[in-house]
């Protein structure tokens, strides 16, 4: 009778055990999926923030934007890596590391000289060289740019120069061409 009492209690406590181990799994499916939605939309808002703009050395400017990290299924669902460009370039999505997308502008205003004997309109400085042929109406242009990029840590914890964690990436573009502008710039790495 006792050995019956004994073996009841013990399936007992192994039901209540199988019970509350199964309910905790849920609970951290559920808490997974939460925090995968988050990334999820994180990602999405990070798509749209604005570059913060800096010059250095009096004159190059520099824009530092956030580096979008999310799990590469969700990359995918929100178009925020060319699929194709990836395919294009003969790799499959697991092989990527990061992709970075930086568009520039570049304008300017320029004065030409005129060479009367060639008929020729020309223009020509360090990072442009502009051509305009009156004899065939040819107008020959080559722009040249220099773009940096340093991808870096934010460090999470600081006490006087000890300094551990991370809290985050960021990427700076420094854009050497004086007229050139940066408008948009995204570096995407997927989770692994």
């Amino acid at each position: 009778m006792i050995m019956r009492k004994t073996i009841l209690y013990v399936i007992i406590v192994l039901a209540i055990i199988i019970m509350a181990g199964g309910g905790s799994y849920a609970l951290r499916k559920q808490y997974q999926k939460e925090i995968s939605d988050l990334k999820y939309q994180l990602a999405h808002a990070q798509q749209f923030v604005p570059l913060k703009r800096d010059t250095i050395r009096d004159t190059v400017e520099a824009v530092t934007s956030p580096v979008i990290t999310a799990e590469l299924s969700a990359l995918r669902k929100q178009h925020i890596i060319d699929e194709q460009l990836i395919s294009d370039l003969g790799l499959k999505l697991k092989q990527m590391d990061a992709v970075q997308t930086t568009v520039t502008e570049t304008k300017d205003t320029a004065k030409a000289e005129f060479d009367d004997s060639a008929r020729v309109f020309c223009y020509d400085d360090n990072w442009s060289h502009l051509q305009f042929r009156l004899r065939d109406s040819t107008f020959y242009y080559n722009i040249r740019d220099s773009l940096a990029t340093v991808v870096y840590h934010e460090y999470k914890h600081r006490f006087l120069w000890w300094r551990w964690g991370v809290k985050g990436y960021k990427v700076k573009v420094v854009n050497f061409n004086p007229h050139s502008t940066i408008r948009y710039n995204t570096y995407v790495k997927p989770e692994k």
